[in-house]
């Protein structure tokens, strides 16, 4: 067996070191010639980009979960918090990017086969809602059930993001109202709109998929304790369930392990850390911000407010894109059709490039944005079998000195992508 491993993996070595390996998908590069990259030229593009633009900005690129090259720069804190400088391993919050943790981690488990024989795409299409506490679904409005564990990777789930009804205080309001069928509406089931309730569920159901055990021990503990179903002590219990099934089933798994953080001001100063704070923009002189996800209700969440440095979140990603470790192959392809990106799964957001669809036939990258107040993040799909995540702890200027979040973030890198590979073409 252990001979086999070694032949094995001088095999893998030998067709990635071979210059006739197949390069894109659909691509019009020949197979006959290896696709080379200028990491000089994709750096320079990067600091271009950002080092007057940004207060400070880590970037990762990867191809074939191999790190191709690592940027940082700027600050991390400015001269009022202590003039700390950003690196690739500085702790920053990455709101909504770590949606793609939950997202992953839901469809790690729906590659198991349930009970009577499902594979993933009938489960997908399983009912959310049977997850759910059962005082949650004896007091939920009806419309609630059509929801699928795929309308929720889709956001199509049909929860109105950010809800100005002053009723909605706790997730459980989400449930009581319910969802509108109304196809006018920005936000109705079936049509994807982005929207937090939709990871925010997948976290609240993460632990009980798979696991009855747990919704029958969480049962028990809210008729012993009497609790309504809008009580915020159910959700505080699911979100420290999800934290700790993250980090045991999850980041610790993954190689290297990663370490990331829900509660920044407490959890890193304990271990000597500093982390990034944030600002409005590069040249701010007041004291930066800094975010607790437990600030709300005491527990971490799955729709954002994590912390996490680009080598970290580069870690999970290159386990993720060549690895069997957070989903297979499979089911990556299943996540991604170039042709469908109405249908993507978790994926939040999907962006063009002209050059991109010119050189390689890459119609749309699908990228994971964050936007946390002045935090911004990205993980964004390329051609090639290549990856990048991003983190900027400001405001983004652009060439007419308007500020942008994730969605500049994600163009920037494909520029820089462009500038790296451009001697091919």
């Amino acid at each position: 067996m252990k001979n086999l491993k070694v032949l094995v993996t001088l095999i893998v070595i030998g067709l990635l070191l071979s210059p006739s390996l197949a390069l894109a998908q659909g691509g019009v590069i020949s197979s006959e010639k290896a696709l080379t990259f200028d990491k000089a030229k994709f750096t320079t593009e990067i600091k271009k980009n950002f080092a007057s633009r940004a207060m400070g900005y880590q970037v990762v690129l990867l191809r074939k979960g191999e790190v191709v090259e690592r940027v940082a720069g700027g600050l991390a804190r400015n001269a009022t918090d202590g003039f700390v400088e950003m690196t690739i391993n500085t702790p920053a919050n990455i709101g909504s990017t770590v949606k793609f943790f939950a997202g992953t981690a839901l469809l790690h488990k729906l590659q198991t086969p349930s009970r009577n024989g499902g594979g993933i795409n009938s489960r997908l299409n399983e009912p959310a809602y049977k997850y759910f506490p059962q005082i949650w679904q004896d007091n939920m409005h009806p419309s609630i059930k059509q929801i699928t564990l795929k309308d929720l990777l889709q956001h199509k789930g049909g929860f109105i993001q950010n809800d100005p009804d002053p009723t909605l205080k706790v997730y459980f309001d989400y449930l009581r109202k319910g969802v509108s069928s109304d196809q006018t509406q920005p936000f109705a089931y079936g049509k994807r709109k982005y929207a937090n309730a939709n990871i925010t569920t997948i976290g609240y159901i993460l632990v009980a998929v798979d696991n009855p055990e747990f919704l029958v021990s969480l049962n028990k503990l809210i008729a012993s304790k009497k609790l309504k179903p809008e009580d915020p002590a159910i959700q505080k219990f699911l979100g420290e369930n999800y934290e700790n099934y993250m980090k045991t089933q999850v980041f610790n798994k993954i190689k290297p392990a990663i370490f990331p953080s829900c509660d920044a001001p407490k959890d890193y100063p304990a271990k000597n850390i500093i982390y990034a704070k944030t600002y409005p923009l590069p040249g701010a002189v007041t004291k930066g911000g800094e975010y607790s996800a437990k600030v709300s209700d005491g527990a971490c969440h799955a729709a954002g407010g994590w912390y996490i440095t680009a080598n970290e979140l580069a870690a999970y990603m290159a386990n993720f894109a060549a690895t069997e470790t957070i989903v297979s192959a499979a089911t990556r392809d299943l996540m991604f059709d170039d042709n469908a990106p109405q249908d993507q799964l978790l994926w939040s957001f999907d962006t063009k490039d002209a050059d991109l669809l010119k050189n390689f036939d890459w119609q749309t990258s699908p990228y994971m944005g964050g936007d946390h107040g002045n935090a911004h993040a990205t993980i964004v799909k390329l051609p090639n079998d290549y990856y990048a995540v991003g983190i900027v702890n400001s405001g983004i200027l652009n060439d007419e000195g308007k500020t942008g979040g994730s969605g500049l973030l994600t163009l920037n890198i494909i520029e820089a992508f462009k500038a790296g590979v451009a001697d091919n073409f």
